[in-house]
């Protein structure tokens, strides 16, 4: 009875022709799936839980998930069962938790009532609301109607769609109006967007549709693509909320073949991943991690823009890396602050657009040409003052000083020296302790207001900073110097650490010693980080 209301009648070449609903590209394959299954062991077999070993968890599509979670809670309900309904007391489980946990955890999910026999009043009920009840809407366009619009409007008074989804749907609607192949289209150039599974340990998640915070915001990983892509494109600054309405502008100022467009905003995903999840084998994989560190997005499309003129291991990429992250890491150190990153950058990206200019000579020019304290990049005598008295270690910007550091650390090996991957979880360590007053007492005397100021700043200045294991923090981080550097000494593989060498059990690590280390860094500092 309920078959004409899923199934088109008559014969069809292809099974599936005679399927009455046929979703878009996203879930086309999934649904077919279900169509020719018919049975909800069959699809459990298709699509399991596990793999070899119950603790290889696969993620099963959505659809499927949708799909055996309805099976299971409508032969429940035809069988006089709510979804509410306690079904283990001493678990405090209800009907549809335990049939949504069977459907994560289980190979095959089974109803949970086979002995009982259904209700017929509740299944005539159930089909008479589907054969009357549920309402299909159709429209009928006119020539002058856009169906993106309506598309659009209609979407505004039911759940909201990401930025990505709404691009999406343009983009292959002017595809289709161009007698394009769509098909062909998303298969080559956006189904990657939709279908590429996360494998960072996610369970159930994909890639591009995990959020990531930039800043105070959080975004999904495409939308934050195509807000930086379209900020490429535009030379403009505008709010990753309207991001759309700035892509449709974009898009409809001039002719755009759709398969060219795909392709470069592909080319730039693959760039942006490093962004994402930065390596440390690479000069651009290590800038990505710093700028990550930094907390500085807002420089990603002027970084796309030289991505599409330069390859990421080439000397002119480099000398660009090297003379955005001086720039960065001056100011950060010399306290100026970065709200006027944004439009800084975007200024910069639109003049090198308009003048054609591709080269670091070029940027490192434009970066030097302001004197405000928004936007000037620090000279060495400014940078070199901060980085040996400034407090850095406050407030958020413990990230940043590891930044730093790690750099620090891998611009004091040469050749000579292993490859060290710098592992995540190391902690950032105050040689001399934040509570230095039982271990580190002033002399007698030597105790004053301007004495306790300048401990306080040093104390969280650059030269009284290192990596240490978290083993380490948690067990010396308070101690006396001798038992630090004994310990620092013995059990570091870090080159920055090779420092303490020097001291041994009589030596003190005072205020003057920290000006001392941090003027010694400040060497490689200068060279890491130059101006122009």
């Amino acid at each position: 009875m309920l078959k004409p209301l899923i199934v088109n009648t008559g014969r069809f070449t292809t099974a599936t022709d005679s399927m009455k609903l046929m979703p878009t590209n996203v879930g086309r394959e999934v649904m077919k799936e279900l169509f020719k299954a018919g049975d909800i062991d069959k699809v459990c077999q298709q699509y399991p839980a596990h793999g070899a070993t119950k603790r290889m968890l696969l993620d099963r599509p959505l659809m499927v998930k949708t799909y055996l979670y309805f099976y299971v809670m409508l032969d429940a309900h035809l069988k006089g069962h709510r979804f509410d309904d306690l079904i283990d007391p001493n678990k405090d489980q209800i009907l549809s938790h335990a049939v949504m946990h069977s459907i994560e955890k289980d190979n095959l999910v089974k109803c949970l009532f086979p002995n009982e026999a259904i209700f017929l009043e509740k299944a005539e009920l159930f089909h008479n609301m589907l054969d009357k009840a549920i309402q299909v809407m159709y429209l009928e366009l006119e020539e002058e109607d856009d169906p993106q619009i309506i598309f659009e409007t209609l979407n505004a008074r039911g759940a909201p769609l990401q930025p990505s989804d709404l691009i999406r749907n343009f983009i292959f609607l002017d595809a289709t109006r161009k007698n394009a192949s769509v098909d062909e289209l998303y298969d080559n150039y956006w189904k990657g967007f939709d279908d590429r599974e996360n494998g960072e340990g996610k369970q159930g998640s994909k890639f591009w549709r995990l959020e990531e915070r930039q800043g105070r915001l959080k975004n999904t990983r495409l939308d934050l693509l195509l807000y930086h892509f379209v900020m490429l494109r535009k030379a403009k600054e505008f709010k990753v909320g309207h991001v759309f309405d700035e892509f449709k502008d974009w898009w409809n100022s001039e002719q755009r073949d759709s398969a060219t467009e795909l392709g470069h905003l592909t080319t730039i995903s693959k760039h942006f991943e490093t962004f994402l999840i930065p390596t440390q084998n690479t000069r651009f994989g290590l800038f990505c991690r710093r700028l990550k560190q930094l907390d500085t997005a807002t420089v990603t499309p002027l970084v796309f823009y030289f991505l599409e003129h330069h390859a990421t291991d080439s000397n002119e990429f480099i000398a660009v890396l090297d003379a955005l992250e001086s720039f960065i890491v001056r100011r950060f150190v010399c306290g100026l602050n970065t709200k006027s990153y944004t439009q800084l950058f975007v200024k910069i990206l639109s003049e090198l657009k308009t003048n054609k200019k591709i080269t670091a000579v070029d940027l490192k020019a434009m970066l030097l040409t302001s004197n405000a304290d928004s936007q000037r990049w620090p000279n060495d005598q400014e940078f070199e003052q901060a980085w040996l008295y400034r407090r850095l270690y406050i407030g958020r910007n413990t990230s940043k000083v590891r930044a730093l550091l790690e750099c620090l650390e891998q611009s004091q090996r040469t050749n000579k020296h292993e490859y060290l991957v710098l592992p995540d979880d190391l902690t950032i360590e105050h040689v001399m302790p934040q509570k230095w007053q039982t271990n580190w007492p002033f002399a007698t005397g030597e105790e004053t207001i301007e004495s306790l100021e300048k401990r306080e700043r040093l104390l969280h200045s650059i030269g009284n900073l290192t990596l240490v294991t978290g083993a380490f923090n948690s067990a010396l981080s308070h101690s006396a110097f001798m038992d630090k550097r004994s310990e620092i000494t013995n059990t570091s593989l870090l080159r920055l650490n090779a420092y303490f060498q020097q001291f041994d059990d009589a030596s003190v690590w005072n205020e003057q010693s920290i000006v001392n280390r941090a003027e010694k860094l400040f060497e490689s500092a200068k060279k890491v980080w130059p101006q122009g």
